[in-house]
């Protein structure tokens, strides 16, 4: 086995702001002392530990956050859901770390570095900073991670001689008892493990005894697999409220590279996206882009959305952001196939636009032509949904662009004109119906050249002798 531990140092910072990319001093507080900063709070000397007064001094503008630790739990139960897209057996080791058993995984990804070449980038992507460890236990692999050793333990024959170095102020100790091995003089576990079983157990407790022996793979030590829900919840805060489009999808490419990650892993799609922006004293903005086929690339949901986002204008700025996918569909392999290799498919990018164009003029404005068993032209065609497959009818006497109603033609010695006069090259084909729903027609229909060319699809009224009409064009 090998385990991944993907350390989450700065977690109570990141659930406030990986929504944006502010350049504000942020701090966390918890206890009525700083717990976290962000660099512009650093670069004015604010650290953790500070005082709140003497934080305030050396940064005035300071904006301070009180810590949420239930984001910071469902922080991390998200990015177990998301990490299921590198392996099944996912772990979350409370507050701040993951757990990936990568064994059964390298052969997939090509070993363990091209795994770590595509985790690393995306888990930035999503606006966390970590510290990884990989060894065959996972405790060992959180001891290194905490202690930002990436050089990976793949020899169980080396596990004892890395953890040796490692300093003992890593252990999960209280104040007492790291107290107690200062006392001792004991500054790395080579040198805590080097005092007998016992006497370790009988100062120090069993507790630290057991962790040690699971760190060296001498008990076992099962950890609980993840069990993701079947759908998706997202959620970010802004720290101070987002202004203008561009703010809110910058936090929205964040929730869809999230909510991708489940999706790979889970080996399904999305095809209808629920979308909330909250505001101080207005109601919230709720949009819904939906989508013809499921899918679980970020980079086309965040078209789909970025487009109908910019057809609304925003009553106010945006507090928060919320992503919901409730309905997680089963991809066919053809498609997973696809969305993996970056290839499309002519009906792919048919499809896309067809999209685009729904979500910028609204899912009403864009159908698919349909004809009918109907005599009257105006009523031989109907519009469906564009994904709505009908059987089609072509004739290929009828013009492809009809009027919306026909046009009233002048004369000149008993022939229609047109920008000139027409030459009849076709026709009369004889429309004589409707009667039973008071709609009745009685024409005559020709094919006409008019002298640049064009063709043209005209008719007599027999009802009226001498009157002509412009119905439609032929291609």
């Amino acid at each position: 086995m090998l385990w991944l531990a993907l350390h989450l140092p700065h977690l109570p910072l990141e659930v406030h702001c990986r929504g944006t990319d502010t350049d504000q001093a942020l701090a966390v507080i918890d206890g009525g002392r700083i717990l976290a900063v962000n660099s512009a709070a650093a670069g004015a000397g604010v650290h953790p530990g500070l005082g709140l007064a003497a934080a305030r001094s050396l940064a005035p503008s300071l904006m301070l956050l009180e810590r949420h630790p239930a984001g910071e739990a469902r922080a991390l139960r998200q990015l177990a859901d998301w990490a299921l897209q590198f392996t099944s057996q996912v772990s979350c080791q409370a507050p701040d770390t993951l757990l990936l058993e990568l064994g059964g995984s390298l052969r997939l990804f090509g070993g363990l570095t091209p795994l770590l070449r595509r985790l690393e980038p995306e888990l930035a992507a999503l606006g966390y900073r970590h510290q990884r460890g990989t060894a065959p236990t996972p405790v060992a692999a959180w001891l290194l991670a905490r202690n930002s050793d990436s050089a990976p333990i793949t020899d169980p024959e080396d596990l004892h001689r890395r953890l040796a170095a490692l300093p003992a102020s890593l252990l999960p100790l209280d104040h007492a008892r790291h107290q107690a091995l200062s006392g001792l003089g004991i500054r790395t576990l080579g040198e805590l493990m080097a005092l007998p079983a016992r006497d370790l157990g009988n100062r120090l407790g069993k507790e630290l005894l057991s962790l040690l022996e699971r760190a060296l793979g001498r008990q076992p030590d099962p950890r609980p697999r993840h069990h993701p829900a079947r759908h998706y919840r997202g959620r970010l805060e802004f720290p101070t409220p987002a202004e203008g489009s561009e703010a809110v999808l910058f936090a929205l490419h964040r929730l869809l590279q999230e909510l991708a990650g489940l999706l790979r892993g889970l080996e399904t799609g999305v095809q209808q996206l629920d979308l909330r922006l909250e505001h101080r004293r207005v109601p919230a903005t709720r949009l819904q882009p939906g989508l013809m086929r499921p899918s679980r690339s970020p980079a086309h949901l965040l078209m789909i959305c970025r487009e109908r986002l910019e057809q609304h204008t925003l009553p106010a700025p945006v507090t928060a952001i919320e992503l919901r996918a409730e309905h997680l569909l089963p991809l066919p392999p053809e498609a997973m196939i696809l969305l993996e290799s970056g290839a499309q498919a002519p009906e792919q990018h048919r499809l896309e636009l067809i999209e685009r164009l729904r979500a910028r003029l609204g899912e009403e404005a864009v159908g698919r032509l349909a004809t009918l068993p109907e005599h009257r032209p105006e009523k031989a065609w109907r519009l469906l949904p564009p994904d709505r497959a009908a059987e089609q009818r072509p004739d290929p006497h009828r013009p492809l662009w009809l009027l919306s109603s026909p046009r009233a033609l002048r004369t000149g010695q008993g022939l229609p004109h047109w920008q000139g006069p027409l030459l009849l090259c076709h026709g009369p084909e004889r429309i004589e119906t409707g009667w039973w729903d008071g709609e009745d027609i009685c024409r005559d229909y020709y094919r006409a050249r008019a002298a640049n060319g064009a063709l043209l699809w005209i008719y007599q009224d027999r009802r009226r002798p001498g009157d002509w009409y412009l119905h439609g064009f032929f291609g």
